[in-house]
């Protein structure tokens, strides 16, 4: 693996400032797998080159030697920020340009993710914080625990997701095949786009209300199946 590392500022940071620095990873696995911790990340799509280039922003005591890890071990790139002691200010942001083709998991703990423009699969799993992501067309999988799910302009055939408490939320630019999604706590609201798709629709409010403003069509290979515990479902069509 060859690591070129270009750095904007350096030095120990104070409570309220900030440095920027930048890392390019040689990659050529058709899987990549992200773990992140006390972080906000950002996925963007490459270019095809076989680098996954990251780019951060470390805030407060984020910058101070020791605190903040970016590092690729086999196909997995961790992202780790812990601040010790007292601090007023412990932030980290990366922006993670994504090899093209190549697959993503990422995992996130503390820390709000997002994506944009991703063709390739992409699952996510965020704990403690939201995920939201734009103009998706791989396969798509959402779990996320005390946050929100949100996706729009989203062209994947497959979409899965699951909160625990939160919403989910989802707007489609093109027809899917299949929509599987469930919340704990939190309502579930998909939109299709215009179109005469039929589909197989199963809407559950176990404690809520349940609305398909889509026909059930018996016998679809498009399905929908939305479910809440504590919350309202509801399916429509752009207008």
């Amino acid at each position: 693996m060859v690591v070129s590392l270009a750095v904007s500022s350096c030095g120990v940071a104070k409570d309220g400032e900030s440095k920027s620095d930048e890392k390019n990873f040689d990659y050529s696995g058709k899987k990549l797998s992200i773990r992140a911790t006390n972080s906000t990340v950002r996925l963007k799509p490459g270019d095809g080159d076989g680098k996954i280039r990251v780019a951060r922003t470390l805030k407060g005591k984020a910058g101070d030697a020791g605190n903040s890890e970016w590092s690729l071990n086999g196909s997995t790139l961790t992202l780790r920020t812990e601040c010790n002691g007292i601090s007023l200010s412990c932030e980290a942001s990366y922006t993670v340009t994504v090899p093209k083709g190549a697959s993503v998991s990422l995992e996130s703990t503390a820390g709000p993710v997002s994506a944009e423009g991703l063709t390739q699969p992409l699952d996510i799993r965020v704990k403690d914080a939201s995920a939201e992501v734009e103009n998706i067309s791989g396969k798509l999988g959402m779990n996320v625990s005390g946050g929100n799910a949100s996706a729009t302009g989203i062209a994947s055939e497959e979409f899965t997701a699951t909160t625990s408490n939160g919403r989910v939320k989802a707007t489609f630019e093109a027809a899917p095949r299949k929509i599987t999604a469930s919340a704990g706590n939190g309502n579930v609201n998909v939109t299709l786009p215009k179109g005469a798709e039929k589909y197989r629709v199963t809407t559950k409010a176990t404690n809520g209300q349940a609305h398909s403003a889509v026909p059930n069509t018996k016998g679809s290979e498009r399905s929908i199946e939305l479910t809440s515990q504590n919350g309202s479902v509801r399916v429509d069509r752009a207008e």
